[in-house]
């Protein structure tokens, strides 16, 4: 059952912590002062405002989103129909949503208002009331090279000639491991066991281009999956699949690699208990005491920006 909680429970993901590291301020409203703003009762409206802003959707994420979704349910139908989607049918899906997107943005802004999750509001059409017609075009010819892409990717030409001999990870989105007492988020996006090589295998698609970030992200997945299946290393094959390039890239990681995602773990816990006013509720310091970042580039981009520029 779920509890309304006047605080967070405290976790950690490597989104948290990517965010802290980015701007202490973001992170207070993003994991703190949004808590219960979905709530339409008993609670504050700065909560519901924060919450609102907390729901705003960039077109590279909305984008990202979209197309990681009908990705997912292309290789769950395979799996159970035999049956592979073409590129004109992920396309429409695809666009559907995205026009959906836009619909609501620019014609459902009160009903987004009253129910932030449940209608879209893409960030570039609250901050900006339209977006650029370059965006759009660039955006419809993406759609075209990455549902091309994962039709061809190697991942993908995998499941359809292996069917019989793999077997999926689980299903949920939200996958979770304790260290030290602490729930730690796992948002991995696809894996699989390859019996006839006795091989786990994460695929992590990307939408964008690739990033120093990648190796972490997928060196943490590593070690969850090492965790959760008691397996070792040299039983785990990482792969990013570039879909904008269609390069694929595969990572070897070593027992350093772990004790290095740990180390990270344990200096980004210390950091964020710099924000709890009481350890125990979790309940965080004023939001003036989460510091603003220095680097205002980051500021161009967050969902917050309208708080902070109020200030």
């Amino acid at each position: 059952m779920f509890e309304i909680t006047p605080y967070p429970t405290f976790s950690w993901s490597l989104s948290r912590h990517k965010t802290l590291t980015s701007c202490a301020r973001k992170y207070g409203y993003e994991y703190y002062f949004s808590h219960n703003g979905w709530l339409s009762y008993q609670v504050e409206p700065s909560h519901q405002y924060v919450y609102r802003l907390k729901k705003l959707q960039s077109m590279p994420i909305l984008f990202g989103q979209i197309v990681h979704r009908f990705i997912e349910q292309a290789i769950n139908d395979y799996l159970q129909t035999g049956r592979a989607p073409t590129v004109e049918e992920l396309i429409q899906s695809a666009r559907g949503q995205l026009n959906a997107a836009f619909i609501d943005s620019t014609r459902h802004l009160e009903w987004w208002r009253q129910k932030p999750n449940k209608y879209y509001m893409m960030q570039e059409i609250y901050y900006h009331g339209t977006l650029p017609p370059e965006l759009i075009q660039d955006y419809k010819e993406r759609l075209q090279i990455v549902f091309d892409h994962f039709l061809r990717s190697e991942t993908f030409q995998q499941i359809t000639a292996q069917k019989g001999s793999l077997r999926i990870g689980e299903p949920e989105q939200f996958r979770s491991m304790k260290i030290n007492d602490i729930q730690v988020f796992v948002v991995m996006d696809f894996h699989y066991y390859d019996e006839l090589r006795d091989k786990w295998v994460i695929v992590d698609w990307k939408t964008g281009g690739e990033s120093d970030d990648d190796r972490q992200q997928l060196a943490l997945y590593a070690y969850y999956v090492q965790q959760k299946y008691r397996v070792s290393l040299e039983q785990i094959e990482v792969y990013n699949e570039y879909l904008l390039s269609g390069k694929r890239k595969k990572y070897s990681f070593t027992d350093i690699d772990m004790e290095n995602i740990l180390y990270t773990f344990q200096r980004s816990v210390l950091e964020m208990k710099k924000y709890q006013a009481d350890i125990f509720s979790n309940e965080p310091v004023d939001i003036e005491d989460f510091e603003q970042t220095q680097d205002k580039w980051h500021c161009r981009g967050c969902n917050f920006r309208e708080l902070c520029a109020e200030k």
